[in-house]
């Protein structure tokens, strides 16, 4: 009698359980046919971390083809550029050969260390205290 009772129960229950469940997972089904999908993902950009002695290779004037001379120095886990003697510019590295100021220029190595590409030149200029009316026609 007690085995038939407990089987009993666990059909009414599980008549309020099964129906209840298979609901919820209806509405769960269609708000995600209804929910517009997804366009765009944010990833957040991964640091990267140069030791000073990696540095060392930089650290070296190079002159540029519109006759500016950029200097590549380090003050202790910071590194800076510096034109034509102006103060210098904060730059941070984003990969072994590539580094970025607060501003926007990137500064990219190429040909093992060789050759040396800025991207928004002015962008470094202007951060040194030269005017900007001066930095036309500077290469990038």
């Amino acid at each position: 009698m007690k085995i038939i009772g407990l089987g009993l129960a666990a059909a009414v229950v599980w008549s309020f359980v099964v129906p209840a469940y298979a609901q919820q997972q209806e509405q769960a089904i269609s708000v995600a046919e209804t929910s517009p999908a997804v366009d765009t993902v944010s990833v957040t950009a991964r640091r990267f971390h140069m030791e000073p002695i990696e540095f060392l290779g930089y650290e070296y004037s190079y002159p540029l083809s519109n006759g500016d001379v950029v200097k590549f120095s380090r003050k202790v886990l910071h590194y800076y550029v510096t034109i034509k003697g102006l103060p210098p510019v904060e730059i941070f590295p984003t990969a072994v050969d590539q580094f970025v100021t607060a501003g926007g220029a990137k500064l990219l190595f190429t040909e093992d260390g060789d050759a040396l590409t800025i991207d928004h030149y002015e962008a470094i200029q202007a951060a040194s205290g030269l005017p900007v009316a001066t930095v036309q026609g500077a290469p990038k």
